[in-house]
C-alpha cells in the first residue's frame, strides 16, 4: 500500500463510514436516485434477503430499489462500523444493521407508526473504492443473522 499518513487514513475511514450511514438515509427516505452518489458505476449489491442474487451496476441497483412498493417503510439502525484500508484507493468494511419496517397504511400516532412484528438484524460486508468523485461502494453484501 502506498504509505498514507494517519490523517489520510482517518479521512478515508471516515468517508467510507459515511457511506454506510448515507445508504440508510437514502433507503429510508426512498430517495433512490441518490444511490448513484454512493455506489460506483460498476458496483455489485446483494440484498440481505437474497444474498445469492447479485445486482450489477449502479443503474440496476437504483432500478431494484425503485421497483420496491412505496408503502413499505423502513428504518435502518447502523452500528459497529469497521473500515480497513487495503490500498490508498480500496478498503473493506462491515457494519451491523437493525431493520425495522412497517406499512404506510399503519396509522400515524404521536408515537409514530407501529412497526411490523418481524424485524431483521444482520451485517453488511462492504468493499469500497476511491473514484474521481470520492469514495464509493464497489460491493455491498447483506446477510441476516437474527430476526424477531
Amino acid at each position: 500500500m502506498t504509505q498514507l499518513n494517519e490523517t489520510e487514513i482517518r479521512n478515508a475511514e471516515l468517508a467510507c463510514s459515511a457511506l454506510a450511514i448515507e445508504y440508510a438515509e437514502i433507503v429510508d427516505n426512498q430517495d433512490y436516485v441518490r444511490l448513484r452518489d454512493i455506489f460506483a458505476e460498476d458496483a455489485v449489491f446483494a440484498r440481505p434477503t437474497s444474498p445469492q442474487e447479485n445486482i450489477r451496476g449502479v443503474e440496476e441497483i437504483v432500478a431494484m430499489f425503485t421497483s420496491r412498493p412505496r408503502n413499505r417503510l423502513t428504518h435502518h439502525i447502523i452500528s459497529n462500523i469497521r473500515i480497513r484500508l487495503e490500498t490508498a484507493d480500496t478498503a473493506v468494511g462491515t457494519c451491523r444493521v437493525l431493520l425495522f419496517t412497517t406499512d404506510a397504511a399503519e396509522p400515524e400516532t404521536p408515537e409514530g407508526r407501529k412497526a411490523s412484528p418481524k424485524q431483521l438484524m444482520g451485517t453488511y460486508h462492504d468493499r469500497y473504492i476511491r473514484t474521481r468523485n470520492g469514495w464509493r461502494f464497489a460491493e455491498r453484501r447483506g446477510g441476516i443473522s437474527l430476526h424477531t
